[in-house]
């Protein structure tokens, strides 16, 4: 498995897909930037973990350009001696998509090649650049990496369009969706009842510009949550303006930052709050993305506030409020709503967890299995 922009174990995705594979008897190698502190070699629940250095973009073109330069330098390089030591298989995560040379290589050597498409990254480019040729390039990388997968696997169903669309084989294309582990969705217990003056909320994610998390701080200058407290549970390269902006505002002290933190951890954070926001904006991105939050918010039976996303939607159901794109006065009266009235919030919540049941991880899992078990017997291993 080649991975470019999250590290390992903290992406979840990946994560759950390299143990799934790992205790089903494949020998799963991941290689992924190394965090500080992280060991360049270890093994993490029967997971052969290879880690480089990576430079950290700093938000800008050309900071990702360096990024982006070096983590291919790492993974092509590494994904080489993967082959040369006899890897079957060559799973690519994206983004980026340009890591499509190691996947032809692989399969002229007789190897499959797994595209596991996360995020759409003509769109993601543009939410954090604007319009440019680039796009263009992205999008042909895009076409190429769905066309050499002997297998692609997408979050959600618009992705599916998008891979078929891109030219491949519909009967190639896996939906494996990111959802909560089952045993996730116990001991949560019920949110607070009655009015609250000091409501709960929490962020999950990273803090970057396409997750909307420069609206926070407006959120919490709504007239009816001024004594609103905001748990932010993850990191990015926002944080400094986000922490910037709330000082200007005078909120910082009614924010906590609690940073990356193990993926056990985070469903008592989620579980500690009376609302859960995902301010993601509407663009085509996001509209076609799958917030792995959402799901985590509902595996704690917590409502949602969100934007009008066409896949939050379909993920939430009516665990969630949903506001009007583009409009943060909305969401936040939605919010204040909730906080305002106890038992909509465990209708809400409630609803949320039957419909996390519905989309557990383990569900996923089986799909993911049954595609390499096809892979296996491909190969003859």
């Amino acid at each position: 498995m080649l991975l470019e922009n999250q590290t390992y174990p903290e992406d979840v995705r990946v994560r759950n897909e390299a143990e799934a594979l790992a205790h089903a008897g494949w020998s799963v190698t991941v290689v992924a930037p190394r965090r500080s502190g992280q060991p360049s070699r270890a093994t993490v629940d029967g997971v052969r973990v290879r880690r480089f250095r990576l430079p950290q973009s700093g938000g800008g073109v050309l900071g990702f350009l360096l990024e982006y330069t070096v983590a291919h330098v790492q993974l092509f390089l590494r994904g080489l001696d993967e082959l040369r030591r006899g890897a079957e298989v060559v799973h690519l995560h994206n983004p980026p998509d340009t890591l499509f040379p190691i996947g032809l290589l692989a399969r002229a050597l007789g190897r499959s090649v797994v595209y596991d498409h996360h995020d759409l990254s003509p769109e993601l480019f543009v939410s954090k650049f604007g319009s440019s040729p680039a796009v263009r390039v992205l999008a042909a990388a895009q076409r190429t990496s769905f066309r050499t997968a002997t297998i692609a696997l997408v979050t959600n169903e618009s992705q599916r369009e998008v891979a078929v669309a891109s030219g491949a084989d519909a009967a190639r294309v896996r939906v494996v969706r990111n959802g909560p582990r089952e045993r996730s969705l116990s001991g949560s217990g019920d949110p607070r009842p009655g009015v609250l003056e000091r409501p709960r909320l929490v962020f999950v994610g990273e803090l970057a510009s396409q997750d909307g998390v420069m609206e926070l701080p407006d959120l919490l200058e709504h007239p009816r949550l001024r004594g609103a407290e905001l748990t932010i549970v993850g990191d990015g390269p926002d944080r400094r303006a986000l922490e910037e902006r709330l000082a200007a505002r005078g909120s910082s002290a009614r924010v906590r930052f609690e940073g990356w933190v193990p993926h056990s951890d985070v469903g008592a954070l989620i579980a500690g709050a009376d609302v859960c926001v995902d301010p993601a904006p509407c663009n085509p991105l996001n509209h076609r993305s799958t917030m792995v939050k959402i799901a985590e918010y509902m595996a704690a039976a917590r409502p949602v506030v969100a934007y009008e996303l066409v896949e939050t939607r379909r993920t939430a159901g009516e665990a969630a409020l949903y506001a009007p794109c583009g409009d943060p006065g909305a969401f936040g009266e939605l919010v204040s709503q909730l906080a305002e009235d106890g038992e909509e919030r465990l209708r809400r919540g409630r609803r949320g967890r039957e419909r996390a049941l519905e989309l557990v991880w383990e569900r996923s899992e089986q799909v993911l299995l049954k595609a390499y078990s096809g892979l296996g017997r491909q190969l003859g291993v």
